[in-house]
């Protein structure tokens, strides 16, 4: 019978724990894991079991516990860690939320969204569409199995309780700054139709009166939209695929302990 002591249980728990709260955290705001289909008993079953393959590999050069932060201290670090890495995740895909938030606008079907506060049509039609695209596309690329990859790797240089260095305030700030421009750059063709077609709006007003173009205007806005759409799908693997680059950039920098880029 193999001698199991109390500090080894002791250590084996805690190791295992604050491993699991690490990969739940991420797994709680990475969309690819946190979307309304993925129940969070499936999420906290995936962290614990994935937690308990990486035990051995942390508690070969863990060090003791005494000298260790207390453990209130780990637990909040790791759940921020986690939090973060999928949260960064989520923020490259602010570029799809930016551009079907235009075209729901544009072409009305967002008014559902106005009308009836659902959590589940606050996008509106075309965000739905467009997003659900997006986290598609995202497995097709297999995105989750990079990033499962990447916390795997990130107990091998990230010790436990310890915050990554390169993830600074700057890098953070730089990371939204980027994905907001890109978002910015692909709504600008949409806002630019949306802008000529009211003027042209404005115009028929002045020349007839008498049109009701408020109807008309959606009648024709909405057709255009969906067109719009379509020219857009080709291109749309390379922009989920673009919208990931920094971000995943940032991961890995925090996860190797290297300089941001």
């Amino acid at each position: 019978m193999l001698p199991i002591s109390p500090d080894w249980m002791t250590q084996t728990v805690t190791v295992w724990m604050l491993i699991s709260v690490r990969l739940l955290g991420c797994f709680m705001t990475m969309p690819l894991f946190a979307f309304r289909s993925a129940p969070m008993r499936l999420r906290v079953l995936l962290s614990l079991v994935i937690a308990f393959a990486l035990v051995p590999l942390v508690q070969a050069n863990l060090p003791s516990l005494d000298t260790m932060p207390p453990g209130y201290v780990m637990v909040f670090v790791e759940l921020a860690v986690g939090l973060t890495s999928g949260w960064m995740v989520r923020v490259g895909l602010t570029a799809v939320d930016m551009l079907s938030d235009i075209l729901s606008q544009q072409s009305g079907l967002s008014f559902a969204a106005t009308l009836q506060q659902d959590a589940n049509l606050a996008s509106g039609l075309v965000g739905e569409f467009l997003g659900l695209l997006a986290i598609a596309l995202a497995f097709t690329m297999n995105i989750h199995l990079v990033m499962v990859e990447l916390l795997v790797n990130s107990f091998k240089v990230l010790p436990l309780g310890t915050w990554p260095s390169a993830w600074s305030w700057e890098a953070i700030l730089g990371l939204v700054k980027d994905a907001f421009a890109l978002g910015l750059v692909l709504a600008l063709p949409a806002i630019v139709i949306y802008f000529l077609f009211n003027m042209t709006q404005a115009i028929l007003a002045r020349v007839s009166p008498q049109m009701n173009l408020f109807s008309v205007g959606f009648a024709i806005m909405i057709p255009v939209v969906f067109v719009v759409i379509v020219l857009l799908l080709p291109l749309f693997t390379e922009l989920v695929q673009t919208s990931f680059e920094s971000p995943f950039e940032l991961i890995r920098a925090g996860f190797t302990n290297r300089p941001p880029p």
